[in-house]
């Protein structure tokens, strides 16, 4: 494709870099073992768990109007209108479906959103990178259903199944940007993933029952099912979901590559609770999914074909939270919970094409068992403070080595205070304090404004900082593969962040809303890639100077800054659009931009009602100035391109509709990741039903 749009841009200079710079030190470490008042993680078990009655008008992609009110729980310890949080906050699905129709995988669905983008090695079910605002994604903190599922055996930390993870089901999802340790401690450097299972329920009293079916190009074949019930006082609710594609070649067809590499994916979600008396709420919650996909042999050039049917991977997750709620009936109210996870996953590739990786059988575990306690007291009507501490253990092993296993634990204590001077102000501060039984201490912290001159404007600001602590597999992981080995290093420092951004939602008129926000992130000690150094303590880290590959600390500051800009605009009571656009600067501390960054990503979307029951929407996503390094040194610039996706939506009752979407429309060749397929022009008809 050409070239990308011609924008002019303000971008927000490092303002604050060294605004609570010197709040994050880390020292020696010791042997450690390591209503309005409703907390978050409360309002996280209703979502989860039982019905909710209020539900909120949350904008999805193919709404017309923003509504800048909606309930947000991730913000902020405790649920908060989105304008008073003066945090940059998306959010996905209103008690519907979070995907739009065609949507398979929910990667899919986040990367329409402004500040996020989402690159995939091939098919469904393959490898996939969330990135919020340039940031990896071992930068953001990754929750299902009130539980963290970051991997600790997974290479940095992070979720890593974006790629598996089918739309299918879902009932909300929250995308909070910007440095969130001081709420959610490591990992949560450029932001939180906040990802709900389970659709809301409209009548608390009543039953819910939600169903889709969906089918088309590659062998696609998805559905899912969810029902929720109260009964007195007892709550209950689940939902399953099923995904299934023939896929397409993961290496791309144009270089020769031609073989499918299929994915399967199934899911079960469940809540339970009980109110056990007028003070006290028991429950629990979790989830059960089972993933199978294929990929594409790697060499040093690109994936290839390799053995059809050879390259196998598996992952199989589960978590479970249970927890206890303390109402006390004044200003104070209690949580308690403990939550488990834990993920195992597979790779085997047996034979293998000339060039390529030598055979392998890969086996990991990862689990995370976590205790989280907090408080909250409402002190007058202007302020609410909240208290709360949380332990957590990761447990990292690779199954296919002898002694593959490696731990870590970490205590955190942390305090929020929300302000509302006035109708028209809200201060939201918080502090946290960790104690990581590797690395010592660290202390983050994080200050948010929003203020509302006129109905039609607000006016918005926070400045944060972030840490992320190294995982076990990058500390102790060892990998002796003859060619392409890797061991880690276990004198890894923390990598650490300072965020700050300003930006307003404006009501141009009933019709227009726009909303921008201008960022920068700086994080230092980057964790990289590197070969072993020649000077190596051989006792403890098992390396070959110049040969084996390792990780460590970058020095010097990594920046990520850039503007994001969201409009919607109402033509006429039949005729809207929404438009989401993000301009994203990227440099190393030698000056380098990062690759696989766009510097320009573009979506539009238009909606227009044909009928009173036939609506049809088209979506346009443009993606322009980006460079990868995938077989190549230094990164080379790769084309832009530009995506068109049509459907049709029929309302066949009020609680039925069938839907098509045709998507990639004008069949445009192009590749998120370099090597690496991606769709043609598809085709999906479907199915959803809401009683």
């Amino acid at each position: 494709m050409g070239n990308g749009p011609s924008v002019v841009v303000a971008l927000l200079a490092p303002l604050a870099d060294s605004v609570f710079r010197q709040s994050i030190k880390t020292t020696t470490a010791h042997d450690a073992d390591g209503g309005q008042h409703m907390t978050r993680n409360r309002l996280a078990t209703l979502l989860t768990s039982t019905a909710l009655s209020t539900a909120p008008a949350v904008a999805t992609a193919q709404d017309v109007a923003f509504d800048l009110d909606p309930i947000v729980v991730t913000a902020t310890t405790q649920p908060i209108e989105k304008e008073r949080s003066g945090a940059s906050v998306e959010v996905l699905g209103d008690g519907e479906t979070v995907g739009e129709n065609g949507d398979l995988q929910l990667n899919t669905a986040l990367q329409r959103l402004s500040g996020v983008s989402t690159q995939q090695s091939g098919p469904p079910g393959t490898t996939t990178q969330i990135r919020i605002r340039g940031a990896s994604e071992r930068y953001s903190a990754v929750y299902v259903d009130g539980i963290k599922v970051n991997d600790p055996s997974s290479t940095s930390g992070q979720y890593g199944n974006f790629g598996g993870m089918s739309a299918g089901g879902l009932g909300r999802v929250e995308v909070l940007k910007g440095s969130q340790s001081a709420l959610y401690g490591s990992s949560a450097v450029a932001g939180v993933i906040n990802v709900f299972t389970l659709p809301q329920a409209d009548d608390p009293e009543g039953t819910r029952q939600q169903g889709e079916v969906m089918f088309g190009s590659y062998g696609t074949l998805a559905g899912s099912y969810s029902y929720s019930q109260t009964l007195g006082d007892l709550s209950l609710s689940f939902g399953l979901s099923h995904a299934q594609s023939d896929g397409f070649s993961a290496g791309d067809e144009n270089a020769g590559n031609t073989e499918a590499d299929s994915y399967r994916s199934d899911r079960l979600s469940f809540g339970l609770a009980y109110q056990a008396s007028d003070a006290v709420r028991v429950g629990l919650n979790g989830f059960y999914s089972v993933s199978e996909s294929e990929f594409d042999e790697g060499t040093g050039a690109g994936p290839v074909d390799g053995t059809p049917g050879d390259e196998r991977g598996e992952r199989t997750e589960r978590g479970l939270r249970l927890f206890t709620e303390i109402d006390t009936g004044g200003a104070w109210t209690h949580e308690a919970s403990l939550s488990f996870y834990n993920v195992d996953r597979s790779q085997d590739s047996l034979t293998v094409a000339p060039g390529s990786f030598q055979p392998f059988t890969s086996q990991f575990e990862g689990e995370r068992q976590r205790l989280d306690w907090q408080s909250s007291v409402a002190v007058n009507e202007q302020l609410s403070l909240t208290f709360g501490a949380d332990y957590e253990k990761l447990i990292s092993k690779d199954t296919s080595i002898p002694g593959g296993s490696a731990s870590t634990s970490n205590r955190g204590v942390f305090a929020e205070a929300v302000y509302s001077p006035r109708a028209d102000i809200d201060v939201i501060a918080a502090l946290r304090h960790d104690d990581n039984s590797q690395f010592g201490s660290a202390t983050t912290g994080k200050l948010a404004l929003s203020y509302r001159p006129t109905d039609a404007l607000t006016l918005r600001g926070s400045v944060a900082n972030g840490f992320r602590a190294p995982v076990p597999s990058e500390l102790y992981a060892e990998f002796p593969d003859p060619l392409y080995p890797y061991f880690g290093n276990p004198d890894l420092e923390p990598e650490e962040s300072t965020s700050v951004e300003l930006g307003f939602d404006l009501d141009l008129s009933r019709d227009t809303t726009l909303r921008t926000t201008a960022f920068h992130m700086g994080v230092d000690n980057l964790v990289r890639y590197a070969p072993c150094p020649v000077t190596v303590d051989f006792v403890n880290f098992s390396c070959d100077p110049g040969t084996f590959s390792t990780v460590e600390n970058e020095p010097g500051t990594t920046t990520f800054q850039g503007l994001e800009l969201q409009l919607a605009h109402r033509f006429s009571d039949r005729l809207g659009m929404t438009l989401a656009y993000t301009y994203l600067d990227t440099a190393t501390a030698a000056g380098e931009r990062l690759p696989r960054r766009a510097r320009h990503e573009l979506f539009l979307n238009l909606e227009a009602e044909l009928s009173d029951r036939l609506t049809s929407q088209v979506s346009v996503t443009h993606v322009a100035d980006r460079a990868d390094d995938t077989g190549v040194f230094p990164a080379q610039a790769m084309s832009d391109y530009t995506l068109v996706d049509m459907g049709l939506d029929y309302a066949l009752s009020d609680t039925a509709t069938a839907y098509l979407a045709v998507n990639n429309v004008f069949d445009e060749q192009y590749q998120q990741i370099a090597g690496y397929g991606t769709s043609g022009r598809a085709l999906y008809v479907g199915l959803r039903a809401d009683f």
